[in-house]
């Protein structure tokens, strides 16, 4: 980007560049999930004394954030083996595990809630989280026999599992963490910062795996 101004009859050229990150494609979508989340904590505290509760619109957003990390890993899976034809949960665990093996023990923070969710912890080969087997796969298939799983915990799991996954997808696209203007920036969810983290203001959510990394010695 360049500007040229007159000053005492000579042309003064200046010269800057302005480096904008890319805004991840999956970025608005989660934010527009996200935004009915943070509308129903008027009405339920995100705390894990209501995490059993359930309702109609947690039964909402676990379908709609479940699905996109369904598209989300599916698009993954192909940037890191081209040649899999992985289309569902099944099929994503052995790529993603060999590509991020501490997938499971990955967190997502809700820090305005002092609260942090291991979204994929229990997922094997023959085994998924709570919040997609029981909650997810059974609303979307006999939601009134299931009513009372679409709870709290499963759609705060599910949508810090879709705010993962994007993570994931833009720096396998991008090679680039994810950074957003201040403006974008999720209203709730955020890295699991390491124990040594002393604070600060910042927008970029840097490696999600940051707070698994080994001491430095």
């Amino acid at each position: 980007m360049s500007s040229k101004r007159e000053w005492n009859n000579q042309v003064l050229d200046t010269t800057w560049s302005l480096d904008v990150p890319t805004t991840p494609k999956h970025w608005n979508y989660f934010l527009a999930v996200e935004a009915e989340l943070v509308a129903c904590s008027r009405y339920v505290e995100f705390s894990p004394n209501n995490f059993l509760c359930y309702s109609n619109e947690f039964a909402k957003l676990i379908v709609l954030a479940s699905a996109e990390v369904d598209s989300i890993f599916q698009e993954l899976c192909k940037r890191l083996a081209p040649s899999s034809k992985a289309e569902k949960i099944t099929d994503y665990f052995p790529i993603l595990m060999n590509a991020y093996p501490l997938l499971t023990q990955c967190e997502v923070a809700i820090a305005r809630y002092q609260l942090a969710l291991k979204p994929w912890q229990g997922w094997t080969t023959s085994q998924r989280p709570d919040w997609w087997s029981k909650s997810y796969n059974k609303l979307k298939h006999e939601r009134s026999a299931n009513f009372s799983n679409a709870t709290l915990e499963a759609a705060l799991n599910a949508i810090g599992a879709q705010f993962l996954a994007l993570q994931l997808y833009h720096y396998a696209a991008h090679n680039e963490h994810v950074s957003v203007d201040l403006s974008m920036r999720s209203a709730l969810f955020g890295p699991k910062m390491p124990d040594t983290y002393k604070g600060g203001t910042f927008w970029s959510y840097g490696d999600p795996f940051s707070h698994l990394s080994l001491p430095s010695t």
